[in-house]
């Protein structure tokens, strides 16, 4: 079912107005679609994420509808701008791990120790890892791993709590 049809089906008062503003973008909506997804997916190589921000675009210029002169442009350039967006949080996400993974300036861990580590459950270790191997912060790592603090305190605390009796026990 195209937009228009849905748009269309519902059961409106008659005013003349909102009618008229909804028709005009179903068709602008109808026209633009598929130029804005191939454009999207040309961007991201992804045809999932081409789709999403053309959605996205389409949903910021309804908002706007009756404010804008040329549509069409300024959503080919929100798409542009979303996709930017989204290079630059991953290039960001690449940086911090890539950093992460290059301290080489530790020292290892006795084998007892690195087996208690691994042996710990992921979302523990990985709080571990980040927080005294990679010595990031609470902040960092709740920002890395897109968790909230409390609960990567939690997890923290959880973490040395499992690791402290599973080395007792070699000790």
């Amino acid at each position: 079912m195209s937009v228009t049809a849905f748009l269309m089906s519902e059961q409106r008062p008659v005013w003349e107005g909102p009618l008229a503003v909804s028709s005009a973008f179903a068709d602008f909506f109808d026209a633009v679609w598929s130029d804005l997804s191939g454009y999207g997916r040309s961007l991201t190589g992804d045809a999932g994420i081409g789709d999403d921000l053309a959605q996205e675009a389409l949903t910021r210029i309804y908002a706007r509808w009756p404010l804008l002169r040329e549509p069409r442009a300024y959503a080919f350039r929100i798409v542009t701008n979303l996709a930017r967006d989204r290079w630059k949080a991953l290039e960001r996400e690449r940086s911090t791990w890539s950093a992460l993974l290059a301290d080489e300036a530790q020292t290892e861990p006795d084998e007892d120790t690195l087996d208690a580590v691994r042996r710990l459950r992921d979302g523990h270790r990985d709080v571990l890892l980040l927080h005294y191997w990679a010595d990031l912060s609470v902040a960092d790592v709740a920002s890395a791993l897109h968790r909230p603090a409390g609960t990567i305190k939690r997890r923290l605390s959880e973490a040395r709590a499992a690791l402290l009796t599973s080395l007792e026990g070699t000790r």
